[in-house]
């Protein structure tokens, strides 16, 4: 080899000085080899995975399975976003428990470009049952809220239907658009051995919100103007549903109507939302009732008070008449009816008082007409006068021995053209006998009513069906509504 070939001092010094970056290329040549290999061994590695985590819903092809069947609770075919929707899943070998359960939704679109479904909505198993030969599995489903506003608007609907090429289907009245819920069964390797689509509703919040307050609407106008008709007073249609004629807001009327409004909004709520007839819970039931028995209870009452005795009525035997009442006062109360209340005998004056005996005359005609003979409490209510008229009212106790001497009071019914009692709020908590006293029995029920109203109103609207109610509410209701009741009909 001639000197020539052989590199000079120059060159080694150049060749030193790329080594060591020839070294550090390779080693980055080394080191990505190395994460792109091990980056393909952990996508091979978990191939079963990825297929099953990428995506779901629309990756997998459909299976049939004869063991096992899917199907939907028809009473949850329809529901809002955010609604449950329940679906049944039957096997006649495979152990359920065992199972992964996925439940995707999307838009029922034209079969020519159907719609991509959403990611896995959650999914609750409410139910299981199993034999020897076959299990039972119920689910429900959250409607997802991605499931986004549907373009074609409720009134175009009713129009003429949807345009043509709309991108979501309508059901055969055009005013629920509709969903496909695809239910896949996966095995414990995440291999697809079952699914099903099944066509849902998705009903509208505010669309059921409008169709119940147009409802309410129209059952308070029918019972406004058939109180109107009957004459009750009131200057609110509120006010008049809960008054009586005479002029007094009715505490067992507003329990009743309030119940009866909150159950039949919520019916009328809830299958605006489900598109079906809905099962109304037994505690519901039983509030009606209660309702309705306390406000039976307290119009008899009010028409055993106001409806004379017979004039041969005989008292429980005694040795001795009862002496005179004290302290008789009158008070108009209406055009048609003056109250009474007096203070019992003394009974140094004559014997037990066994009841009342009210009479009324025109002053002064002295033409004694009998109220009634068998009023038990010190105070009285006589109604069915004229107005602008001028009356004298007597009472007399008695029991088995005789009477006592009548006492007199009189008074005037106002005219009915310029007065006219006005139901109140207060009427609520106070008695029409002692005006401005508060009952204690009717706070306890009012406000225990209101309370009760309230937890069956908070549930409806959150959870979109009629609750039942707690067997500790239907207790409280109807020890309230006895105690109500039983004051009542107890003497002062």
């Amino acid at each position: 080899m001639s000197c020539d070939a052989l590199p000079g001092r120059d060159d080694l010094t150049r060749l030193e000085s790329r080594e060591p970056e020839t070294t550090s290329r390779r080693s980055f040549a080394a080191r990505k080899a190395g994460a792109v290999g091990a980056l393909l061994f952990a996508i091979v590695s978990l191939a079963p995975l990825s297929s099953h985590a990428a995506d779901p819903c629309n990756d997998g092809p459909a299976v049939l399975n004869s063991v096992i069947s899917i199907s939907l609770d028809s009473s949850t075919a329809w529901q809002p976003r955010g609604g449950q929707i329940r679906f049944i899943v039957d096997s006649k070998a495979e152990a359920l428990k065992d199972v992964e359960i996925l439940a995707c939704f999307r838009w029922s679109g034209p079969n020519d470009a159907p719609y991509a479904y959403l990611g896995p909505a959650p999914v609750q198993a409410a139910e299981y049952t199993s034999t020897s030969t076959t299990s039972r599995a119920v689910y429900s489903v959250l409607v997802p809220d991605k499931l986004k506003e549907v373009a074609v608007p409720w009134y175009q609907r009713f129009a003429g239907g949807a345009p043509p090429g709309s991108p979501v289907r309508f059901d055969a009245a055009m005013i629920v658009p509709l969903a496909d819920l695809q239910i896949i069964v996966l095995d414990k390797t995440g291999k697809r051995i079952a699914t099903s689509v099944q066509e849902v509703g998705i009903t509208s919040v505010w669309a059921a919100r409008t169709i119940t307050l147009i409802a309410v609407a129209i059952a308070m106008a029918l019972l406004y103007f058939w109180a109107k008709a009957r004459q009750v007073p009131g200057r609110s249609v509120l006010m008049r549903l809960i008054s009586t004629r005479e002029g007094y807001a009715s505490l067992s009327q507003f329990q009743i109507m309030l119940w009866s409004f909150l159950f039949g909004a919520g019916a009328v709520y809830v299958m605006g939302l489900s598109g079906g007839l809905i099962n109304i819970p037994t505690g519901a039931l039983v509030l009606l009732g209660i309702a309705g028995a306390t406000t039976v209870g307290a119009k008899i009452k009010t028409a055993n008070e106001n409806a004379p005795s017979p004039p041969n009525a005989t008292p429980a035997p005694a040795s001795t008449p009862p002496g005179p009442v004290t302290n008789l006062k009158t008070s108009a109360q209406s055009d048609s009816g003056v109250a009474l209340t007096w203070d019992s005998p003394s009974a140094a004056t004559g014997g037990p008082v066994v009841s009342y005996r009210i009479e009324y005359s025109i002053s002064p005609t002295k033409d004694w007409r009998l109220a009634t003979a068998s009023a038990t409490n010190t105070s009285f209510r006589v109604t069915r006068l004229r107005p602008a008229t001028k009356y004298e009212f007597q009472v007399f106790a008695q029991n088995g021995a005789g009477s006592s001497p009548g006492v007199s009071a009189t008074d005037e019914t106002p005219a009915a053209a310029i007065v006219k009692r006005q139901p109140r709020w207060s009427d609520l908590v106070v008695t029409a006998v002692h005006p401005g006293e508060i009952d204690v029995t009717r706070v306890q029920m009012l406000f225990f009513t209101l309370i009760s109203a309230g937890f069956v109103a908070l549930k409806l609207f959150n959870s979109y069906v009629i609750p039942d109610i707690p067997d500790g509410f239907m207790l409280l209701m109807g020890i309230s509504n006895g105690v109500y009741l039983s004051a009542k009909y107890v003497p002062d």
